[in-house]
């Protein structure tokens, strides 16, 4: 669904990653305020994810305020957070997206959806749930982001593109027009993709080519 109405605070929630500097900074720039940042714990046994859980208080605040974004990279880690975190009640933010970004009129997004800086996104582009597009990212028009897919820094990808749930393609990588990211597949940094990818599987080189499986899938 696309997100219409203003939302003026969040909260970080599950704040493994570097960029969280990014994620406080483009919320200043957008005069978001941030009303907390949610610190998960050490992975305890069973939860080899690393998140843990948050308190019982902390999350009891949460509900009683503004929805939550989770700045982590890779899709597992996301999904698992923003799981985590719809289970103790929460909700997702709409979209956060620096001002200067270059967006598109006709543009449809999810929730808990994040771009960072310096991004030019294509006409008639449809942004999933839980998307995280990095710096620098320029995508071509009609391209399909489906839930949890990670665009890392510098990606650059042709016209109708489409990259299925949980995909994760690395900084500088380039894909050709028309093609397909399998579900959960990962395309390696500075890779140049000019064919589909199969889902769950891990493609590098110019051209890409397959290496292995994807052994980080939720």
């Amino acid at each position: 669904m696309e997100e219409t109405a203003p939302q003026k605070s969040l909260i970080l929630y599950a704040c493994g990653s570097d960029l969280i500097v990014d994620f406080i900074e483009v919320c200043l720039k957008n005069d978001i305020e941030i009303k907390s940042i949610i610190n998960n714990l050490p992975a305890q046994a069973g939860h080899d994810h690393g998140l843990g859980c948050i308190s019982v208080a902390v999350c009891d605040f949460a509900r009683a305020h503004p929805p939550f974004l989770v700045p982590l990279f890779t899709p597992r880690n996301r999904y698992l957070a923003t799981r985590e975190a719809l289970g103790h009640g929460l909700t997702p933010f709409g979209l956060l997206s620096d001002r200067l970004n270059d967006l598109p009129l006709k543009f449809t997004h999810g929730v808990g959806c994040f771009i960072n800086k310096r991004v030019v996104v294509g006409a008639d582009t449809r942004i999933g749930d839980h998307v995280l597009i990095n710096r620098g990212a320029c995508l071509g028009h009609h391209v399909v982001l489906d839930d949890y897919v990670s665009i890392g820094p510098g990606v650059v990808t042709g016209g109708g593109v489409t990259l299925k749930t949980g995909a994760l393609v690395g900084a500088g990588a380039v894909i050709l027009p028309g093609v397909t990211v399998g579900e959960q597949a990962v395309v390696g940094g500075g890779a140049v993709v000019a064919k589909d990818v199969e889902a769950g599987s891990v493609v590098v080189g110019n051209p890409a080519k397959h290496m292995r499986g994807n052994e980080n899938v939720f």
